[in-house]
């Protein structure tokens, strides 16, 4: 089931607000081994009204609106609009282990605990995006962080989709 929340319909600021506003306090990510909170997200959204160049481009695979999209900079759930004629995904870039009581920090290392350890010949991949509700926090929104020279030619690098929470 893709959550309704997911589609965007406007492309603005708020309707990004609040899609991170309930991955952030209503979901977990739960694997084979635990439950995660996220803790670090990033937007990146291109349309023909919503230039983004540092959206990575649906080469190799074209993910659905809520499938893992797995990119040279981590994994994203993947946002996709037939309607606005965009694409683009939530890069994770930071989560808290509920049984570890750790954070991790990091495209890459999120992505490497989220999906490392299931055996490669016996288990399939579980890992998924469940409700779960937290105690609500609230969201710091800063501009993206480690965009390159795509951002600066589509101006926005300092757009303001990069959101956070801490948990202690």
């Amino acid at each position: 089931m893709k959550p309704k929340f997911l589609q965007l319909e406007t492309e603005s600021p708020s309707e990004f607000d609040q899609i991170a506003n309930h991955l952030m306090n209503d979901y977990a990510i739960e694997n084979h081994e635990s439950l995660f909170r996220l803790t670090e997200v990033e937007f990146y959204w291109n349309s023909p009204t919503h230039n983004d160049n540092s959206t990575y481009n649906r080469n190799h695979v074209n993910p659905e609106n809520g499938d893992w999209f797995f990119h040279y900079s981590g994994v994203d759930i993947a946002l996709k609009s037939e309607m606005l004629k965009g694409h683009g995904g939530i890069l994770i870039r930071g989560i808290y282990c509920l049984k570890d009581k750790k954070a991790y920090k990091g495209p890459m290392v999120c992505a490497m605990k989220l999906f490392s350890g299931t055996n490669a010949f016996s288990d399939s991949i579980k890992t998924k995006v469940i409700e779960h509700k937290f105690d609500r926090k609230e969201l710091s929104k800063t501009p993206r962080i480690g965009l390159g020279k795509n951002a600066e030619e589509s101006g926005t690098k300092l757009l303001e989709y990069r959101y956070t929470i801490n948990v202690k």
